[in-house]
């Protein structure tokens, strides 16, 4: 773990602190075995438990550090008691406080999803949280209500952007461009008790260009207009596009947006998708 993630843990350390009827947070180290007085209950604890680097399927620009985590809630009570209720409201109003404060002071920001544990929510949140769930119960020792979390930043960020006739549309988030092959348009012709052929080389053909990435917006409107601006280029025309390493490709077709899959809701909105462009000459 480096200094920004010790930095997510301490955020979400003093979100849990603010949490009203805990009389203890601990921040402990992975595996860390932790006593608790009785005097100091109830008590929650905070131990890492494990990062991990993804990006967006189909669109590996930048680099996503996730920091998984694992609270646990303890007092004395016995399941089904009076006791016990208190204790699922107070790991309840632990979880609540960590969702409402899930960009923890602007140390997390969105970003893809965990391949690690699929099951937090929001997928693409700045801090994705699980369920409440009953721990083992040990004799003598407290009992210990749990829910796992995962907060993430960006380590590795795109450099520069891709524009459509110098229209910076798709600066909201990553995304690549992939060149396809120049075409060469021949056309061979053959003729009756002639050996070989007549080859007629009618000059350069279009090629196919790809571009994959991640739209994101403060709102599904915003998403909405951002997305019509797009589609606006469909208009059987011809534009210059730029990749976001600064190379320029004029002459290019917008062909097809497509949506892939539905917008996935952080934070923000964010909406995968795929273009293809023809460029008619180069």
């Amino acid at each position: 773990m480096n200094v920004a993630d010790l930095e997510v843990l301490e955020a979400t350390h003093e979100t849990l602190v603010g949490v009203s009827g805990l009389r203890t947070v601990r921040l402990i180290r992975t595996d860390e075995s932790v006593e608790i007085p009785l005097s100091r209950l109830p008590a929650a604890v905070l131990e890492p438990s494990g990062v991990e680097n993804v990006a967006w399927p189909e669109t590996p620009v930048g680099t996503y550090h996730l920091v998984h985590w694992r609270t646990r809630v303890l007092d004395r009570a016995v399941p089904g008691s009076r006791a016990f209720e208190s204790l699922v409201s107070l790991a309840e109003a632990c979880r609540d406080a960590v969702e409402a404060n899930s960009l923890l002071g602007g140390k997390a920001e969105d970003g893809p999803p965990s391949e690690r544990n699929a099951s937090l929510r929001p997928a693409v949140g700045a801090t994705r949280l699980g369920a409440v769930r009953l721990c083992e119960t040990v004799p003598g020792r407290p009992t210990a209500l749990a829910f796992d979390g995962a907060s993430g930043y960006w380590i590795e960020s795109m450099a520069g952007a891709a524009t459509l006739d110098d229209e910076t549309l798709f600066s909201s988030g990553p995304h690549v461009v992939e060149i396809g092959s120049p075409a060469r348009r021949i056309v061979d012709q053959t003729f009756n008790g002639l050996t070989g052929g007549l080859t007629l080389d009618l000059g350069d053909g279009p090629r196919e260009i790809h571009q994959m990435g991640v739209l994101s917006a403060g709102s599904t409107s915003a998403l909405a207009v951002l997305e019509a601006a797009i589609e606006s280029f469909i208009d059987g025309r011809t534009y210059t596009l730029t990749t976001p390493g600064g190379v320029d490709f004029p002459n290019c077709r917008l062909e097809c947006f497509g949506r892939l899959g539905p917008p996935r809701a952080g934070t923000q909105w964010h909406q995968p998708y795929k273009i293809t462009y023809r460029q008619l000459a180069r």
